[in-house]
């Protein structure tokens, strides 16, 4: 990992609570650096979206609360901002589900909500254009008729509109197709590049998402269990059957493999 001088994102023994009673996650720490790509894998309900809506402020829309632990970006503690001042304030931007773009506007219009975009808005919104050509030519186009590919793009596009440091994704390649994941993380990939972005991506899709990442960790339960280097990761005899699928000479779907059966192995 990076040195810590070059520290953006801190994340110290986080605690979150659903509805009071439910704990969603549970000390979890980590620290992203400036410039880098950093992955979150794990299945559904390890603890990844929620980790993500715990940084970007958004967890009061689904009754839940920080318990403990603490969310820093460059040492500024925002465990306490609300979701529109940690975008205007710290540059984070989340990247939410492709449903979450607005279906009965146009293209277009979508990319005129974010309202940080500043005097330059033209300029930029044409920079959007170029990275997704397919996004200009659909333009006047209803958000609600675009292909799902089509959908993160547009949702990716109106995150760059609000001048983000620290980008986070959620679920990038979820119901897309390998060539269109795979299109979208080069995209990424040139977007960092150009801006010098931070990038915290959360996905089911370990392959892809450790093959752009500098550094990983893998949530179960509401916990990190394992962390590193992508290449210490796609080593590691657990990674490779319960997230890439290959056990031995075999290969296994993620979904083939039970809950119980990971869980038990992580703890022993």
């Amino acid at each position: 990992m990076k040195s810590d001088s070059n520290k953006l994102l801190e994340v110290t023994k986080l605690e979150v609570v659903y509805n009071h009673v439910s704990t969603a996650i549970q000390g979890v720490s980590f620290n992203i650096c400036e410039g880098q790509i950093f992955a979150i894998i794990g299945g559904n309900g390890a603890g990844k979206t929620t980790t993500l809506r715990a940084i970007s402020g958004f967890l009061n829309s689904d009754n839940a609360v920080i318990t403990d632990g603490e969310i820093k970006i460059r040492d500024r503690s925002i465990n306490m901002l609300k979701p529109q001042d940690i975008t205007r304030q710290t540059g984070i931007v989340l990247v939410p589900e492709r449903n979450k773009v607005f279906e009965t506007l146009t293209v277009q219009e979508n990319l005129a909500v974010p309202t940080s975009i500043g005097k330059r808005a033209k300029e930029t919104i044409q920079n959007i254009y170029t990275y997704f050509p397919s996004l200009y030519e659909r333009r006047k186009s209803l958000a609600g008729l675009l292909s799902g590919g089509e959908r993160q793009m547009l949702a990716i596009g109106q995150a760059m509109l609000c001048s983000p440091e620290l980008l986070l994704i959620d679920e990038l390649s979820l119901g897309l197709s390998p060539v269109m994941v795979e299109a979208l993380f080069e995209i990424l990939l040139k977007i960092k590049a150009d801006f010098g972005l931070s990038i915290l991506l959360v996905e089911q899709n370990a392959m892809e998402a450790l093959s752009i990442a500098e550094y990983a960790a893998v949530m179960e339960n509401g916990m990190i269990v394992l962390a590193g280097t992508p290449e210490k990761l796609m080593a590691h005899e657990d990674v490779k059957e319960f997230y890439l699928g290959i056990r031995g000479k075999e290969k296994k779907r993620y979904k083939d493999v039970k809950q119980y059966s990971r869980t038990r192995r992580w703890w022993g």
